[in-house]
């Protein structure tokens, strides 16, 4: 986290404010982005722990795309 702090402040001294606050941005998407993968991992590790018939990934269709039938 020092680290990418510290990069940070570099970016801002270096390139200004408007940079900085792009590379900002684009730090917590991927900081997000990583979360998620984190989470589905263990999600998907947890349930093969409790489930013998192996892994159903429901995904619920969108209702306002073009292909709704609804």
């Amino acid at each position: 986290m020092l680290a990418l702090l510290g990069t940070l402040v570099e970016i801002r001294t270096e390139l200004g404010d408007d940079v900085y606050e792009a590379a900002v941005d684009r730090a917590r998407l991927a900081i997000a982005a990583e979360v998620m993968v984190e989470a589905e991992r263990r999600a998907l590790r947890r349930e093969r722990e409790h489930r013998r018939d192996g892994n159903i990934i429901v995904l619920r269709p969108d209702f306002s795309g073009p292909t709704c039938r609804g």
